[in-house]
């Protein structure tokens, strides 16, 4: 029985060093490029890996049996026993040699190949090792300056923004003195116009008829004089189709509505994109606002003036044509909106996002609320009148 110690020329008590050099002898001889065959290449490391697992004491042919069928087998171990013959051979050739210390001529012209080769690559590695730790330092080196250039601009970025910040304020503090008559009350909203056209209309009726007669008559050219005049309307005797309102005539001239003071105080709520029924913190009526994410408010009152809040710590120098700014109270900045987009509830029932300077407001439940603050206007006692109107 061959085993695989027998095949490669080992004894089981040498150590795997030994092994592997015998293994590369074997392999430089029996490889296909050194006129050796595959086959011989092929068992020589098998029987490599087998003593090198701890089976070098295997049979060889066992082994080679359990891997094929049994009829290609006997042709190929009838072959490689001739090649281990060969191998034999060669194998005390080796050992004569090994111990006689006498290395062929082919062989030492290899080994010195080898051996130059190895200082050429060995040269060839420290002159990339040496690029490589050259390209690293510069590389660091650049990543520092990156840095530093980068906080230089950020810091200039940062000097940049706070100088043009100064600057708005300085404009927006030249502006409030250059220009005071820009600080101007708002403007009476349509509501109020009605409301004060009809008193007019009302106040007018209610004058006497005579009273009417002697503003006329300078105007006609009547002369007549005063005594007529005044007889004739102490007991007027109305014609029949034209009947005199003797309630009319009795009610003294109604006093004019209440009127609001510019921006009053509100109150703040934290809840954004939703309208809320408050009160003012300086007069006693009630008003309808809507917060917007920023803290910005819109504020309408009972009699349909909508004001802008705006929650900015300066006043925008670029101000859209249909606010009016009227005054700063707490930390807003207060603008009538007396038309245009956000001047009425259509409006706002019309558009539910409004974009004002910068603020967004939502408008997604005012219908209910509107009813709410319609009736909270009502049961206020100084705005009775406008609220009939």
């Amino acid at each position: 029985m061959t085993t695989w110690n027998e095949l490669l020329g080992v004894n089981a008590g040498e150590t795997a060093a030994q092994v592997k050099q015998r293994y590369k002898r074997l392999s430089s001889r029996v490889h296909p490029d050194k006129g050796g065959s595959t086959g011989l290449m092929q068992l020589v490391s098998e029987a490599y890996q087998a003593v090198k697992s701890g089976k070098g004491d295997d049979s060889a042919l066992g082994q080679t049996q359990n891997e094929g069928s049994q009829a290609a087998l006997r042709s190929q171990v009838a072959r490689l026993q001739k090649e281990l013959a060969v191998l034999q051979q060669e194998n005390r050739t080796l050992k004569s040699r090994q111990a006689g210390q006498q290395i062929p001529a082919h062989l030492t012209a290899k080994i010195a190949k080898l051996e130059f080769d190895n200082r050429q690559w060995r040269e060839q590695y420290q002159k990339l090792e040496r690029q490589h730790q050259s390209l690293d330092g510069q590389h660091a080196r650049l990543t520092r300056e990156h840095d530093k250039e980068k906080k230089e601009a950020t810091q200039r970025n940062r000097e940049l923004k706070d100088a043009l910040t100064r600057v708005e304020q300085l404009e927006t503090e030249l502006t409030h003195k250059a220009t005071p008559v820009t600080l101007k009350p708002a403007k009476p909203g349509l509501a109020w116009r009605w409301v004060l056209a009809s008193w007019c209309a009302i106040a007018l009726v209610m004058v006497p008829f005579g009273q009417w007669q002697r503003w006329i008559a300078p105007l006609i050219g009547d002369s007549q004089p005063d005594t007529a005049q005044r007889v004739r309307i102490i007991n007027p005797k109305p014609p029949a189709s034209e009947p005199v309102d003797t309630v009319a005539a009795t009610q003294s001239p109604a006093a004019p509505p209440p009127s609001l003071p510019a921006a009053p105080m509100i109150e703040l709520n934290p809840t954004a994109e939703k309208w809320h029924i408050n009160q003012y913190t300086d007069i006693a009526q009630p008003y309808l606002a809507l917060r917007s994410q920023q803290g910005s408010y819109i504020v309408a009152n009972c009699v349909g003036d909508f004001y802008i809040y705006l929650n900015r710590s300066y006043q925008p120098l670029r101000v859209p044509p249909n606010l009016d700014y009227v005054a700063q109270r707490q930390h807003f900045h207060v603008y009538a909106i007396p038309y245009g987009q956000g001047a009425s509830i259509d409006s706002w029932q019309l558009a539910r996002k409004v974009q004002i300077f910068d603020d967004t407001f939502v408008s997604a439940d005012l219908t209910p609320k509107l009813r709410a603050f319609e009736q909270s206007c009502r049961q206020t006692p100084d705005l009775t009148a406008v609220n009939r109107e």
